[in-house]
């Protein structure tokens, strides 16, 4: 039921928009016909000032409309008659009132609670990469780049790249020690590698607190109780949940040693941390995984725990197995229900340059998924962000950067999607945002109503951006044809012609918005989640 909560954001959103709109055209002087909230057929409308104000049947948007929109309509107070400048602000206005209300959002969020930092991990490292030849290690958290203090994974990846065939000293921090790195980045890496060869992870600065212990499991045996304060795994201090996650994901097969706070009193635990394996669920047809008799059953589950007596932790892990036995056969033991079994593994030859998904496929693996490591020892986290309070002085210059970082990412994922890089997938309509909604809620520690925030941010930036791609029956199509019209001197095209190319736009957006919306119902019922 949480998941409702997007309702009165979207409302709150598409009327701002419409403000906008509604405002800009009075400041232009341009007669507005109707106020309507939602997509016609109309349900209810009044009259009041000469506007009609109307509540209508697709509750996915709302509409402003003016005196000669689509229409030859050349009248006082007509659209026709303003100039494209005036016409530009009046289409623009939507959009900046979603952007202003994301930045006073923005404001009271930082206000409130304050700004959170962000760690950079390797948590891959490729084969025959720089990184592998510097001795880099998965779990490595990346410090500073010659000096200077990594911020994020954009802001890494941004600095690798601008440094690409010279010599960069990484600072790196490894089991609570800090060293660094020279590296030289690729100029040209080998494609799905970066230019150092390694896969980051990025995770919020928090306290990870053990929310909940399974009676019976190996961590409550080891003395493990809710309320303790996880402060180190293996030594490694721990600053954020991935330090945690990732300290107990490379212990599997063996014992790790924790540090914990409780009643203000500091105390280790030795943790076995029994091999969760990579769980198969889908084996193609005749294929070596096939033959093996790695077949998930229509019950239970099969995991794939060693090849040749080595721990399978990931997908990298499989992959690097099966390149060093291609062309032969390995002994493997896998996991069905709470039977281990042997079998025997023929690994084909594999091409030069195979990726890990390649390496999986020629194996058969169809699908697969890393099990979560605090089930292997039967604990539940609770992670608690950690929030640098901000002087009001700094309120406003840092509310701008976040806002600005967010929109940033945003426009990269929208460029991501467009080039077909991004997994359709996770698009969402209203309903898949109810779900993203209650999700959220239920996976975040913060308050709720920090949560609706942020959530309102974002998806009021998404609707500033979106509505302004130049697209017809959207904001953005029609500044379009005001920019052919300026490319033009000045001669526009008719409008009666630009009313039939965005009602055709409209007709299309609406096939769109059920498609997704029926997209979204299936992943419902499929139990789908945008978090996994």
């Amino acid at each position: 039921m949480s998941g409702l909560y997007i309702i009165p954001i979207l409302a709150v959103l598409i009327l701002i928009h419409e403000i906008g709109h509604y405002a800009s055209a009075r400041l232009c002087g341009v007669k507005v016909e109707e106020f309507g909230i939602g997509i016609p057929p109309r349900v209810k409308g009044w009259t009041r000032n000469g506007v009609i104000w109307s509540i209508n049947a697709i509750p996915f948007g709302g509409f402003v409309r003016v005196k000669g929109e689509d229409g030859a309509d050349m009248d006082p107070g007509s659209m026709n008659t303003k100039s494209p400048a005036q016409r530009a602000f009046f289409l623009a206005a939507g959009s900046a009132m979603n952007v202003l209300l994301a930045i006073v959002l923005m404001f009271v969020l930082v206000g409130a609670l304050g700004v959170s930092n962000t760690n950079t991990y390797v948590n891959d490292v490729r084969p025959g990469s720089p990184a592998e030849a510097a001795g880099w290690r998965p779990g490595d958290r990346i410090v500073a780049t010659d000096g200077d203090e990594v911020e994020s994974v954009d802001d890494l990846v941004a600095r690798t790249g601008d440094s690409a065939g010279r010599r960069v000293t990484f600072t790196l921090e490894r089991d609570g020690q800090r060293f660094d790195s020279t590296v030289v980045p690729r100029e040209d890496p080998p494609a799905g590698e970066g230019a150092t060869g390694i896969v980051l992870s990025e995770a919020t600065e928090a306290h990870v607190d053990v929310d909940r212990v399974e009676s019976g499991s190996v961590a409550a045996v080891a003395g493990l109780a809710a309320g303790d304060r996880i402060t180190a795994v293996a030594g490694q201090p721990v600053d954020d949940e991935f330090a945690v996650a990732e300290g107990l994901r490379r212990a599997q097969g063996s014992t790790v040693a924790l540090t914990v706070e409780r009643d203000d009193a500091t105390r280790d635990v030795t943790l076995p941390v029994p091999i969760q394996g990579l769980e198969l669920t889908e084996i193609g047809f005749d294929t070596p995984a096939f033959k093996a008799g790695w077949v998930p059953a229509e019950s239970g589950t099969i995991r794939l725990l060693t090849i040749d007596g080595q721990p399978i932790l990931d997908a990298t892990d499989l992959a690097t197995a099966a390149r060093a036995h291609a062309g032969t056969t390995v002994s493997a033991i896998i996991q069905r229900g709470d039977a281990r079994i042997g079998t025997d593994l023929a690994v084909p030859q594999l091409p030069a340059g195979a990726t890990d998904t390649d390496v999986a496929e020629a194996i058969g693996i169809v699908e697969g998924r890393m099990p979560s490591v605090y089930d292997a020892v039967g604990i539940a986290p609770d992670v608690v962000p950690i929030y640098d309070r901000v002087s009001p002085s700094r309120i406003i210059p840092v509310g701008f950067q976040q806002a600005w970082e967010q929109t940033r990412a945003m426009i990269d994922g929208l460029v991501t999607l467009l080039t077909g890089g991004a997994d359709l997938n996770q698009l969402a309509g209203p309903i898949g945002m109810g779900q993203i909604t209650s999700e959220a809620l239920a996976a975040s520690p913060l308050p709720t109503w920090a949560v609706l925030t942020q959530l309102s941010i974002l998806l009021s930036l998404n609707l500033a951006v979106l509505n302004l791609l130049p697209l017809p029956a959207l904001d953005g199509g029609r500044l379009f044809f005001v920019l052919i019209e300026l490319l033009r001197g000045g001669r526009r095209i008719a409008p009666e012609k630009e009313g039939v190319v965005h009602f055709v736009g409209l007709v299309v957006l609406l096939g769109v918005m059920f498609v997704i919306a029926f997209a979204d119902v299936r992943r419902i019922l499929d139990g789908g989640s945008f978090f996994q």
